[in-house]
């Protein structure tokens, strides 16, 4: 590893001395003829068709730019567009006052000029939350946290930093919201590379689905998907980020691209580093080893350590006959976890410890003729999973090791030393062909061959032939076809999608039963659904959109097959199937307030959800009938230029029927929250110290309302408008209480945008956080992030 981070140290600085002789920035003004500034202004450079958008003082900066002669063009709704040659001397940055002069002509005219891919993304038919990583790649923050900030958004942890992350989103949770890297399914990445890990600065934004898919993603999701989208460059760029906090967390990112002058060959890398002991208190109940009574004590983890590497090399040719890209890449992971505990916090570990690696290339190609484009993804994976549990005893919450002869390991009696080998071969083809100006058809078809293998030399064996249980392989395939078609209506006020999807998988597999018989395993499944969303503009700033769909979400490998680690297997499940509803209304004013509603509908079979079995190990399984319904909204105001205001909240009302129990019949979903929200505060001044430097303040509060672990009677709910006040009628540890959390911070740029500090503390009021199954998080802790842009 050392040599590695020798080597790409070396490129960074090799990198930055060539970009300070070769390349040139270029900044300016954009102002009206009064001198004002004009937020908001599109600014191309059009010969790289790049372009960006003035910020809240009419700044704006293309970075990493070779030298030569260029074309700047700047546009603003109510003024003329402007042209001006920019021809660079021998000086490295360029900075120069742009003027627009009004255009009483188009004072009354509608135009949409240049809107990023983020705005792009929140206008779709289909709801999108878009959080716009690049606006706080210099904040000290995780994506788990700013997704959390988000409307209709839940992730739940099992600890601390790099704990297993579920996603739940308006009333779907686990797998049935898929996850995507740059519109990939990211199944063959293993846990390498997940929302709980990457850093904000390896992304450009989060693409957030909720209800129907995009055509171009596929998948069989029932509740949504997350696409992390990593930052695209056209030139070439090194960052460096690192972060140090509390609980000796440490978190380094990478990031470099070089292009050569033709803009035909490119090659760059891109890496990161987590670690933390995660050695935070903790209130468990404890026992005493005379009179065998428990007792709550806040105890401080030891055996909690987490830490992973990972790399991608890539590169590729672009801008050719035969191909717009060609990129191949080669990523490696490796991942070290001490296991403190199983699937709840009942009992402590002091010695189990796990580890998943892998190295794994891809392949992509991507081509646009007239009407017909081609994008081929391919992969092939192995992950390697390892656990370890050899101590002949237990350890309580203090440390202390109480040996036991009669015991192999801590976790489980005998022991273990398991090793599983999780194979895949992904392929992801989508095909889009322009019919004319207003439609588009859409074919998106992905498959994954997946087949699991290993040993475990003292784990279960069968009882008639005497062989490990894990050297038997077991195969899954799952293939998944979307066809859409996207159709622009009424003058464009009006899109539409349609989309027909087909779904087919089957496995094989030997199982064991509880005597250790063998008990061949096998399933197969086809299913079509349908989907359609709608988008209508009232006005050029407000619109609603309805979407609805039938949908099928087939069992993941690893939620049939167990995970190698405390997650067992269950070859019985059955696929997921929902109705879902989804309607919506959003409108805004530039740089004064924006406000979005959306409601939404579920009837759910087979719901798969992952729960505790036992204090140690966990299971997916199928929930028969789930239905509910909830709303949520979103409102930004800008109180002033420089000082903005946020606000959020989530309802939603799933509960279980025709489940044949008096007691369970009308439940709310277990371990579910059913109402969240969140405020936020945030303002940016300049000229602090220095006529160069900028300082960002942020303030956010998060609110969680109690929720329960287990199905309770609806008559022991609290009894509040809509279970909001009040309190359950049963006893405690069943609850998951209310939860508020406060977390300030600041960034401040002492000469540029190209160097940050940032600093922050999280759970101000050290508020005990519970989440997933009532595992406790983190207290408060104080985390300093420096990021550096080397251009």
């Amino acid at each position: 590893m050392s040599k590695g981070m020798l080597f790409l140290s070396a490129f960074l600085i090799s990198l930055n001395v060539w970009s300070q002789s070769e390349s040139w920035t270029l900044t300016g003004t954009v102002k009206d003829s009064k001198g004002s500034s004009l937020p908001g202004a599109t600014i191309s450079l059009t010969e790289f068709k790049k372009y960006t958008t003035a910020n809240g003082e009419g700044r704006f900066e293309f970075a990493a730019i070779p030298k030569g002669t260029y074309h700047i063009q700047v546009t603003h709704l109510g003024y003329k567009t402007l042209i001006q040659i920019v021809r660079p001397r021998n000086q490295s940055i360029v900075d120069f006052n742009l003027t627009l002069q009004e255009d009483a002509s188009q004072l009354s005219e509608v135009q949409v000029v240049g809107k990023t891919e983020t705005q792009q993304a929140k206008l779709q038919p289909i709801k999108a939350e878009v959080i716009n990583t690049k606006a706080v790649q210099e904040q000290p923050a995780t994506l788990v946290e700013l997704m959390n900030r988000s409307a209709g958004i839940r992730i739940r942890q099992t600890g601390g930093l790099g704990s297993d992350a579920g996603l739940m989103m308006n009333g779907f949770q686990g797998r049935a919201i898929k996850n995507f890297k740059d519109g990939i399914p990211m199944d063959y990445l293993g846990a390498g590379y997940n929302i709980a890990l990457v850093p904000v600065n390896m992304l450009e934004r989060v693409e957030v689905y909720k209800g129907v898919l995009p055509t171009g993603l596929g998948a069989d999701a029932l509740g949504g998907a997350v696409n992390l989208i990593t930052k695209k460059s056209l030139y070439r760029y090194a960052e460096a980020s690192y972060e140090i906090g509390s609980f000796n967390t440490h978190r380094l990112s990478l990031n470099a691209l070089y292009t050569d002058t033709t803009l035909k060959f490119f090659v760059g890398a891109d890496a990161f580093l987590n670690r933390s002991d995660n050695n935070y208190d903790v209130t468990v109940n404890v026992t005493d080893r005379e009179t065998a009574t428990q007792r709550p004590a806040t105890v401080r983890l030891f055996h909690n350590r987490f830490t992973n590497y990972y790399a991608e090399l890539y590169g590729g040719i672009t801008n050719t006959r035969w191909a717009d890209e060609l990129r191949i890449g080669v990523t490696g992971f490796d991942i070290d976890r001490q296991n403190q505990y199983g699937a709840t916090m009942s009992q402590p570990f002091g010695a189990s410890v796990s580890r998943q690696y892998s190295i794994i290339p891809t392949l992509r190609y991507r081509k646009a003729f007239d009407k017909l484009s081609i994008d081929q993804f391919l992969t092939t994976s192995t992950i390697r999973v390892t656990q370890t549990d050899t101590a002949k005893g237990t350890y309580d919450w203090y440390g202390n090791f109480i040996p036991s002869p009669s015991r192999t390991g801590e976790a489980i009696v005998r022991g273990t030393l398991s090793s599983l080998d999780f194979t895949y071969f992904t392929s992801r083809t989508n095909l889009a062909w322009s019919v004319n100006d207003r439609h588009k058809l859409e074919l998106n078809v992905v498959s994954a061959n997946m087949s699991r293998l290993g040993r475990d030399p003292l784990g279960v064996t069968f009882r008639d032939s005497g062989r490990d249980v894990l050297t038997v392989k077991a195969n899954y395939y799952k293939a998944v076809a979307a066809l859409g078609l996207t159709s622009d209506l009424a003058n464009e006020r009006m899109v539409n999608n349609l989309i027909v999807k087909f779904y087919h998988y089957d496995t094989q597999a030997i199982d064991a039963d509880y005597y250790g018989t063998e008990e061949p395993r096998a399933a197969s499944t086809n299913r079509w659904g349908v989907a359609e969303a709608l988008k209508f503009s009232l006005t050029p700033s407000s619109f609603v959109r309805a979407s609805a769909e039938f949908a099928t979400r087939l069992p993941e490998q690893d939620e049939m097959f167990g995970d190698g680690n405390f997650n067992r297997s269950n070859f019985a499940l059955l696929p997921e199937r929902s109705t879902n509803v989804n309607l919506g209304f959003r409108t805004e004013k530039f740089e004064r307030y924006s406000l979005e509603v959306n409601t939404f509908y579920r009837v759910t079979k087979d719901m798969i959800l992952r729960v505790p079995v036992d204090f140690l190990f966990s299971q997916n399984q199928n929930v028969t009938s789930v239905r509910g319904l909830g709303v949520e909204s979103d409102v930004t105001v800008f109180l002033w230029k420089w000082l903005r205001a946020n606000g959020n909240f989530t309802y939603q009302d799933f509960r279980l029927f025709n489940t044949g129990n008096r007691i369970a019949e009308g439940s709310r979903l277990r371990n579910t929250p059913y109402f969240f929200a969140n405020l936020g505060l945030s303002g940016t001044r300049s000229h602090i110290l220095s006529s160069r430097d900028k300082l960002h303040l942020y303030y956010y509060y998060m609110f969680v309302r109690e929720y329960y672990l287990d199905y309770i009677p609806k008559a022991q709910e609290p009894t509040g408008f809509l279970g909001l006040w009040g309190r359950a009628q049963f006893d405690a540890p069943n609850i998951i209480p209310n939860q508020a959390l406060h977390t300030i911070g600041f960034t401040y740029n002492p000469i540029n945008t190209r160097f940050a500090i940032g600093l922050q503390v999280k759970n101000l009021l050290n508020t005990p956080v519970y989440d997933n199954f009532r595992i406790q998080n983190a207290g408060r802790s104080l985390h300093l992030k420096l990021n550096y842009i080397l251009q």
